[in-house]
């Protein structure tokens, strides 16, 4: 199952661009990727070769429908759809059929909950005073522009999000208010010494192979832990603000 908001906030439309960007030059890399899913196939379906993906099941609003209102904002089908299709691939990831109903109920609620909560986290950062600096903007705006042979190539990206140029320029816009707000504004507890190490004692004694030394995981437990921590501050934050808000579902 997903957890509950897996991703706080993102530049949704910006990863499926550079998706489609990866579709586009990676071919052998996405080959090896869907490699187990080919072989899965072929084992349950005799005889049938390259077989095409599933339909997506999501029944997902039109692009320009408002499908929620937030403090008198609204948000488009375009930035929910975004979410979901995230949502549905992350289940097909872990090897779980989205096109259940519960699973189309849980991508539903959870895409939701993160678009209104990015929606309430933005606007507390900017209420507090949070901008973006319009040069990394600018710097962004190039790397992004860097992952693609041409322009028609990027805006063959960028019309199969349903995104323009200009929206994708304001997504990571906020990308940078977000990253303000969270520096400043989210007080998570440090990781202590003692919670890496009981990590690490727990992974050690459930491992079936022999576990790598402490020193050498210690620095990826800690970053894990912090970032759970992390998290957890956020969906507190979260709460608080959809407290206070006016949100209006019109999905």
């Amino acid at each position: 199952m997903i957890k509950k908001m897996t991703f706080v906030f993102a530049p949704f439309a910006l990863a499926i661009v550079l998706g489609a960007c990866s579709d586009n030059e990676e071919p052998a890399a996405n080959e090896e990727a869907a490699a187990p899913e080919t072989e899965q196939t072929e084992e349950t379906e005799e005889g049938t070769e390259d077989a095409a993906p599933a339909e997506s099941a999501l029944e997902l609003p039109e692009e320009d429908a408002v499908v929620a209102v937030v403090n008198g904002e609204e948000i488009q089908g375009k930035v929910y759809n975004s979410v979901a299709r995230q949502f549905e691939s992350t289940l097909l990831s872990q090897g779980q059929d989205p096109s259940t109903e519960e699973n189309l109920q849980l991508i539903e609620d959870e895409a939701m909950s993160v678009v209104i909560g990015n929606a309430v986290l933005l606007q507390d950062a900017k209420e507090k005073g949070h901008e973006a600096d319009e040069a990394v903007v600018e710097e962004r705006m190039e790397e992004l522009k860097a992952n693609f042979e041409d322009e028609d190539a990027m805006n063959e990206a960028l019309a199969e999000t349903g995104f323009t140029l200009e929206e994708m320029e304001e997504q990571l816009r906020e990308q940078l208010v977000y990253e303000s707000y969270m520096e400043n504004e989210i007080d998570a507890p440090e990781v202590t010494d003692e919670e890496v190490q009981a990590a690490y004692d727990q992974f050690a004694e459930s491992s079936e192979e022999e576990a790598p030394a402490f020193e050498e995981m210690e620095p990826t437990i800690r970053q894990s832990l912090q970032e759970q921590n992390d998290q957890e501050a956020t969906f507190a934050r979260v709460e608080e603000l959809r407290e206070d808000a006016e949100i209006e579902v019109k999905l």
